[in-house]
């Protein structure tokens, strides 16, 4: 026999319920909202701004290829005079760097427009991927002028001595990212120290890409020594490759078949993507020092699309494929899907743990209440 609670008491009951089951739902908002944190940017900056950061992924054969877009501007200082702004990339092998051709600066453009979040209305000589670091000092294995550029290839013995070379060249290396230069010697990267070819004031725009290309076994993008940056730092990468990838701290804004891309790139541009498979990531931080570690990514569970949208922002690694899914992706299969509808305002399926967690509150209470009442 059932027992009923007298009416005063049910509607006590009920208000309890209620209250705990809207406690309940306004953790379970807090939680969905909360996003990780991360930063990460290439390397070292010396007496320039850098504004967005991007770059261009992709591993085939035992070799990986970073085509790298900096934005190098000396501070808009008139008293400190012309500068040549510069950047220090390491990397795991002695690397080939060469321009991209002149058909081919349109790459981050091309990608950005085609990745872009949906707006909801409401080459080189043969290097040797492991050749020895010098015993000591510092070996330049070449200096070049490249396009915009004068970089130098390097290869050091000790830390030390890399970085009084790199204050002797004009690249005032601070004392804090001799740790981390020491790390990277030890496991016998390489550098590739990247400077303005002419001296210049103020904001130089948008300069041409790079071709950064190593041997590697496995996919990786340097960011330690961002760790001794004194601004914030903002990241882009393209990742190709057969599949979709993930990295710890990085948001994903596009995952999708480079051949629905739309508007599709111009075929000289498609071919420096190298696969059939686009990952976008991005991060951004204002505390550099949050940095330590570089970029290592790893093959995501499933090539499930994805396409950001102003509902649904980005999708992190650890809420990989809870995301809404495109109303395209019935024709995914055949990598056909351009994922130009929005993915929708589907946030709210982040909810359904809370909710599950809330209704069992509240009979849990219902059932303590009777308890009580029965003693």
């Amino acid at each position: 026999m059932l027992r009923s609670f007298p009416a005063p008491a049910r509607r006590r009951s009920v208000t309890g319920a209620l209250g705990v089951l809207l406690l309940a739902l306004a953790l379970t908002a807090v939680l969905a909202a909360a996003r990780p944190a991360g930063a990460c940017a290439c390397g070292i900056a010396y007496g320039s701004k850098v504004g967005t950061e991007r770059a261009l992924l992709s591993l085939q054969d035992g070799r990986e290829e970073i085509v790298l877009g900096l934005d190098l501007a000396a501070p808009d200082d008139p008293s400190s005079g012309p500068r040549r702004p510069a950047v220090l990339l390491p990397v795991p092998a002695t690397p080939t760097v060469s321009a991209v051709a002149e058909d081919q600066k349109s790459v981050f453009q091309d990608l950005e427009l085609a990745t872009r979040p949906i707006v909801v209305q409401r080459s080189g000589d043969g290097d040797g991927a492991t050749a020895g670091a010098p015993r000591g000092g510092v070996s330049v294995l070449s200096r070049e002028r490249i396009g915009d550029y004068d970089v130098s290839r390097l290869r050091a013995g000790d830390a030390g001595a890399l970085r009084r070379w790199l204050n002797r060249g004009g690249y005032a290396t601070p004392a804090a990212a001799e740790p981390v230069l020491r790390d990277y010697v030890a496991r016998g990267w390489a550098f590739v120290a990247i400077r303005l070819a002419d001296r210049v004031r103020g904001d130089t725009g948008t300069l041409s890409p790079l071709r950064v290309s190593f041997a590697a076994r496995s996919l990786v993008y340097p960011l330690r020594l961002s760790a001794v940056s004194q601004r914030p730092v903002d990241v882009q990468l393209y990742v190709a490759g057969e599949h979709r990838v993930v990295a710890t701290g990085f948001n994903t804004y596009f995952a999708g078949f480079v051949s629905a891309l739309r508007p599709a790139p111009p075929a000289e541009v498609r071919s420096l993507v190298r696969g059939r498979y686009l990952t976008r990531l991005g991060i951004a931080s204002s505390d550099p020092k949050a940095i330590t570690s570089d970029v290592h990514f790893r093959e995501g569970v499933s090539d499930r699309l994805f396409r950001a949208s102003t509902d649904y922002p980005y999708e992190t690694v650890e809420n990989f494929a809870r995301g809404p899914l495109p109303s395209a992706l019935v024709t995914a299969k055949t990598g056909d899907s351009t994922l130009e509808d929005a993915p929708g305002g589907a946030a709210w399926l982040l909810l359904f743990p809370g909710i599950a967690l809330a209704v069992l509150l509240v009979f849990g209470v219902l059932r303590l209440r009777e308890r009580l009442r029965r003693g």
